[in-house]
């Protein structure tokens, strides 16, 4: 994904092309996403709803087949086309341990876990209930933490510390140790942010 906001139809157009030329059995196989070869049609579940994507043309849509935001859309595709099909470790790694993700750790830090703090810090009891929502399960990370399943084999950990008199609340998001199989450090950045959001839009509909 191009950082340049400007760039996005350029890399959803590239995406698509990719996505093409890609075999549809391999991908649902390897994302783990069905595909119903006579509608030519992927189903993906991403962030607890359910997105269809039309082969060859990539197409992203909704539920109610509207089409896709482009963040979303992209995502979608390279999930897909990047999908190794490896096994999730169970291992957990920082952003900073991604291929190259010293590079985008500033706008990972600003679209990502800075609104997750600000949000979720010192609400711990919202940050449950939200991320139940989308599907989390709660782990045993920091003093409040909760596993996400994004996309199939993309989980997310959300990291909550309580703050005290001395230190103010804290947190952090984890990967597991094979997500570069699934998807780009630059995807991730978007997507551990788009989650964040996600959560928070939960709040506004309570």
């Amino acid at each position: 994904m191009n950082t340049s906001p400007y760039n996005l139809e350029n890399t959803l157009t590239l995406a698509q092309e990719t996505f093409a030329a890609c075999s549809p059995l391999v991908m649902a196989a390897h994302s783990k996403c069905s595909y119903d070869p006579t509608a030519q049609c992927f189903t993906i579940p991403y962030l607890n709803q359910e997105y269809t994507v039309s082969y060859p043309a990539g197409r992203v849509a909704t539920r109610q087949q509207e089409d896709a935001d482009i963040i979303t859309a992209i995502l979608i595709l390279h999930y897909l086309t990047r999908a190794s099909g490896l096994a999730l470790t169970d291992n957990w790694i920082s952003f900073k341990e991604l291929q190259g993700g010293s590079i985008y750790i500033g706008p990972f830090q600003n679209r990502a876990i800075f609104p997750f703090i600000k949000t979720f810090g010192t609400q711990h009891a919202t940050f449950s209930r939200v991320a139940t929502q989308l599907g989390g399960r709660q782990t045993s990370f920091g003093d409040l933490s909760y596993v996400i399943p994004v996309l199939p084999r993309v989980p997310v950990t959300y990291v909550l510390w309580q703050g005290d008199d001395e230190f103010p609340a804290n947190g952090t998001i984890l990967f597991d140790q094979v997500a570069n199989t699934y998807l780009t450090t630059e995807d991730y950045a978007y997507l551990a942010s788009t989650t964040v959001y996600a959560m928070i839009k939960q709040i506004k509909k309570q």
